[in-house]
């Protein structure tokens, strides 16, 4: 009972088959996903984007659902993937790719961290980015580590899959974001036609197929003594330099 709510549990067997959408195969096979944490559940909620079901522990939820279970620690554990689960979590149903037409796009090119990827889709959403564009070497977008570390924006920024071969099809201009690049972003002149900017993998870079491609390559000038800077750090700076132009 939650503040003189009684909320019913659920049986051991819905217990056990929750627990199986940590495993990426069982999520993908039942498209659903548990998303855990308080703020990541409301910003959904406040996006119109409601769980099929909710469960919490000791504290009255502020958010609703058609199904709300009490849960204890112990099972909120079994079923999210973190080790230090948050009160709330739900079951939701995993974010769906779609193609569309778009002024601005990002390319990610074999992003392989889920925390950076999370990130780059929580920054196209604050920036206005209108898509983010996946090559097949991109991790997972429905883990549940990306969903966190986007605080929801996967379900509110579109994204679809393209292999780096076949981006020429998207008749958009193509850029590379690369250290050697030769354009500094602060004179990147946006085209009036439709762009995109590819970013590339965490250790690796851009490959060279997408290099290979791109109209021209841009820069992040750094006056300090560090080789590289963080895929999302990038991303951040390139999503609020053509945000503001």
């Amino acid at each position: 009972m939650i503040n003189n709510i009684a909320y019913p549990s659920f049986s051991a067997e819905h217990l056990r088959y929750l627990s199986k959408l940590k495993q990426k195969k069982y999520r993908l096979q039942e498209k659903l996903v548990i998303i855990e944490g308080k703020r990541t559940l409301e910003q959904l909620f406040s996006w119109g984007i409601k769980a099929i079901e909710l469960y919490v522990t000791n504290e009255e939820p502020t958010i609703t659902a058609e199904k709300i279970y009490t849960i204890s620690e112990q099972g909120l554990l079994r079923i999210c993937d973190s080790e230090h689960p948050q009160k709330i979590a739900g079951l939701f149903p995993l974010p769906v790719a779609r193609k569309i037409a778009f002024r601005k796009a990002f390319y990610l090119d074999g992003i392989s961290d889920p925390g950076n990827l999370g990130t780059i889709f929580r920054i196209a959403a604050a920036f206005n980015i209108d898509c983010l564009i996946l090559s097949p070497n991109t991790c997972e977008v429905s883990s549940p580590k990306v969903i966190r570390a986007s605080l929801g924006a996967v379900y509110k920024v579109p994204f679809f899959n393209c292999a780096a071969e076949n981006l020429k099809e998207l008749n958009a201009n193509i850029f590379a974001l690369d250290m050697q690049g030769k354009i500094p972003l602060a004179n990147f002149e946006q085209p009036s036609e439709p762009y995109i900017v590819a970013l590339g993998n965490e250790t690796k870079g851009l490959s060279s197929s997408i290099l290979e491609i791109a109209t021209e390559t841009l820069c992040i000038p750094m006056l300090g003594e560090m080789e590289s800077l963080n895929v999302s750090i990038s991303a951040a700076i390139l999503a609020y330099t053509i945000s503001e132009k």
